[in-house]
C-alpha cells in the first residue's frame, strides 16, 4: 500500500505578495479556474467495445465509417442521444488510402474495405469502408498512423476491468471488474477451455496467480439447464455391488455408463414403480451390462425420448433400491445425462 504524507501548514506567516507577484498569482488563479470549467467538456474515460462488428459513424445517425472489432480499448469523449464519441486510432496500409481534403480531414480510404490495426500488422481495431475520412499522424514504411473522432452506440461500450481496479480507494470494490472482450473460461490455467463469457459481463475476482484471475460471474439460465454438481457421485460401483448391499448404497449418487434399450411406462405389475411412471430399461454399468431400471423425472422425459436403442450414455443417478422385487435388478432415479 502506498501512503502519502500530508504536509501541514507551518506557523510562519507568509510574506505579503509584491504587486508583480500579485498580478502573476491572479493570472494563475484565472487560468486554473478556466481550466476547471473546460476540463469536463474534454474529459475522457477509458472504455472497451463489447460487441463485435459494431458500426461507427461520423455523426450520430450519419455516414457509416466502418465496424469496430470486439474488445478494442477506446477513449470516450462525449455522449449524445444514446451515442458516445470515441477516439479512433490505429495504422492502415498506405496503399489503401489517398489524399483528401474534405470536412477538415486529409486522408480517405481508397480501397473497398480496409483493416485498421493497433500497430503495423498488429491486432485488428476496425474495418473501414471506402471513402472513410481520416487524419494522418505519421508514416512508417508502408503504413500510415491515422486518427479521428467517431460515434458509436453507448450500449456497445463497457468500462474495462483496469478502470474499475484503479478506482480502489474511491469507494469501489477492487475485486469487481468487467471483461474487456469475449474470453474463454478455464477451470484451471492448465486445463482445457470449459466455455466462454461475453465481453462486458461483470465479474468478481476471487483469486490471482501467475497472470490469471479466478472469477465469479452472475447470470440467469433456464432451470432445466442446470444439474447437481455431482461432486459426491461415485464411480466404479457395479450392479452386483448394489444387489449385495442394497441398504449401504441407497440414496447414493452414482456415475454410470449404460446402454439405453427403451423408455418404458410402469403398469400395475411393476410394484417398484408408481403407476404410469416412466423409466429407462438399460444394460449397465459398463462393462458389466446387467439389466437396470432408471426412473425418469417428468422434466427429463423429452430428453430421454430422443435417445435411440443401444445408445451409450453416462448418467448421474440416485440409488432408490439395490434389488427390484421380482428380478433383483437395481433401481436408480435419473439426475442428469452427462455430456
Amino acid at each position: 500500500m502506498t501512503f502519502v504524507r500530508i504536509r501541514r501548514p507551518k506557523s510562519t506567516a507568509a510574506r505579503r505578495p509584491q504587486p508583480a507577484a500579485r498580478a502573476l498569482f491572479s493570472l494563475a488563479v484565472i487560468g486554473v479556474f478556466a481550466w476547471s470549467l473546460a476540463a469536463p467538456a474534454h474529459a475522457q474515460q477509458a472504455a472497451t467495445v463489447r460487441r463485435d462488428g459494431e458500426p461507427i459513424y461520423a455523426e450520430p445517425g450519419g455516414t457509416e465509417l466502418g465496424r469496430m472489432a470486439l474488445g478494442v480499448a477506446v477513449a470516450a469523449q462525449q455522449r449524445r442521444d444514446g451515442n458516445t464519441q470515441v477516439q479512433l486510432d490505429g495504422w492502415i496500409y498506405a496503399a489503401s488510402v489517398q489524399a483528401d481534403s474534405r470536412q477538415g480531414h486529409n486522408l480517405s480510404v481508397s480501397s473497398g474495405e480496409e483493416n485498421l490495426r493497433a500497430a503495423p500488422n498488429g491486432r485488428l481495431v476496425a474495418r473501414l469502408v471506402h471513402g472513410a475520412l481520416l487524419d494522418e499522424v505519421e508514416r512508417s514504411g508502408g503504413w500510415v498512423h491515422v486518427r479521428r473522432s467517431v460515434w458509436i452506440a453507448s450500449g456497445a461500450l463497457a468500462a474495462p476491468a483496469a478502470a474499475l481496479d484503479s478506482s480502489a480507494g474511491h469507494g469501489m470494490d477492487p475485486r469487481r471488474a468487467v471483461l474487456r472482450r469475449r474470453v474463454q473460461l478455464f477451470s484451471s490455467p492448465d486445463s482445457a477451455s470449459t466455455g466462454v463469457i461475453e465481453a462486458g459481463v461483470p465479474v468478481r475476482i476471487t483469486g490471482r496467480a501467475g497472470g490469471w484471475v479466478r472469477i465469479e460471474a452472475a447470470g440467469w439460465v433456464p432451470d432445466s439447464e442446470v444439474r447437481p454438481a455431482g461432486g459426491q457421485a461415485v464411480s466404479g460401483v457395479t450392479a452386483a455391488d448394489l444387489r449385495a448391499s442394497p441398504e449401504e448404497w441407497k440414496g447414493k449418487v452414482l456415475r454410470w455408463t449404460i446402454q439405453f434399450i427403451s423408455l418404458e411406462t410402469a403398469d400395475e405389475l411393476r410394484s417398484d414403480f408408481a403407476l404410469g411412471q416412466r423409466y429407462i430399461l438399460a444394460r449397465g454399468p459398463a462393462p458389466e451390462y446387467a439389466f437396470v431400471y432408471i426412473i425418469v423425472p417428468p422434466d427429463k422425459v423429452d430428453e430421454v425420448s430422443r435417445l435411440r436403442p443401444l445408445d451409450t450414455l453416462t448418467v448421474l443417478a440416485v440409488v432408490r433400491s439395490g434389488r427390484s422385487a421380482y428380478l433383483a435388478n437395481p433401481i436408480l432415479e435419473l439426475q442428469d445425462i452427462v455430456p
